[in-house]
């Protein structure tokens, strides 16, 4: 069915999760920084495995097609610029992910500085589990607050920095299950493969099967690279900023509104640094 990954997803969900996993935050760095400390952190390790528990029990937990999308994304964000050639991954710890809906964040840079942007990911054709999460986004910004990064390291801009970020925007984005695939079965061609030979640490190819290989993995990371999924996603982060942004008005809470028209003029100029047609 479309829910189950295919071989080729399969693979490239395996080999994706040992760099995702590496490259997510460990809350135990942070228990000799200001303000946790070891009792903070063993009552978030015992929520989360809680939450597990819960997760499990109820058949709720995150689908593989969906995790496979934000490894996907995270991967192409980094190495081809999907979201323009500013934006950076954080992948958050498990805590961040499970109590605050943040898969994904991303930190954008402009000239006044850096912004950040959680995103939630949902590959589910389920419309009701999208129509949750965004009524969780509404709430937050109803009260005036944003979703919030207790564990916030950024190797990249600040690699001293532990802390907890507050009043993060947040959007939640998912593609279909036919995308997905197209994607996970293009990146174990552009990248996957070479990393199963090193691994199953298999004999060399013959020239000819070695160029063909090369010249297979070229075409892919070019056709990864400039994927309509990245423009999807774009313009699906776009809508709900616009949305976001007449919703936090409505509610009267300027400072939110602000949050979100921020991020909208990045998303705009890294929509239009790709050429994508103005609507």
């Amino acid at each position: 069915s479309a829910a189950n990954l295919s071989s080729a997803e399969e693979k490239a969900f395996e080999l994706l999760m040992v760099a995702h996993e590496k490259s997510a935050i460990k809350i135990d760095e942070f228990e000799n920084k200001k303000g946790y400390g070891r009792e903070k952190i063993e009552r978030d390790k015992e929520r989360v495995e809680r939450k597990k528990q819960e997760i499990q029990e109820a058949g709720t937990k995150t689908t593989r097609k969906a995790r496979l999308l934000e490894m996907v994304l995270t991967d192409q964000i980094e190495l081809s610029n999907w979201f323009g050639q500013d934006t950076y991954t954080i992948i958050p710890a498990e805590f961040d992910d499970f109590f605050h809906g943040i898969d994904i964040a991303l930190e954008i840079e402009d000239e006044s500085g850096i912004k950040h942007l959680a995103l939630g990911i949902d590959a589910t054709s389920s419309t009701r589990k999208i129509r949750e999460k965004l009524k969780k986004i509404k709430d937050h910004i109803a009260n005036g607050t944003l979703t919030t990064m207790e564990y916030f390291h950024s190797d990249y801009h600040n690699p001293d920095l532990y802390k907890p970020v507050e009043n993060i925007p947040q959007v939640v984005i998912g593609v279909d299950s036919k995308t997905i695939r197209e994607l996970g079965e293009l990146w174990m061609t552009a990248y996957g493969l070479t990393k199963l030979r090193a691994k199953l640490d298999q004999p060399p190819l013959s020239p000819e099967a070695d160029k063909s290989q090369r010249d297979r993995m070229r075409e892919a990371k070019g056709r990864l690279a400039s994927h309509r999924a990245q423009f999807l996603l774009l313009e699906e982060i776009k809508t709900q900023l616009t949305v976001f942004i007449d919703f936090a008005i409505k509610m009267n809470q300027p400072a939110a509104a602000q949050k979100f028209i921020y991020v909208l003029e990045l998303i705009n100029s890294v929509l239009e640094e790709k050429g994508a047609p103005k609507k």
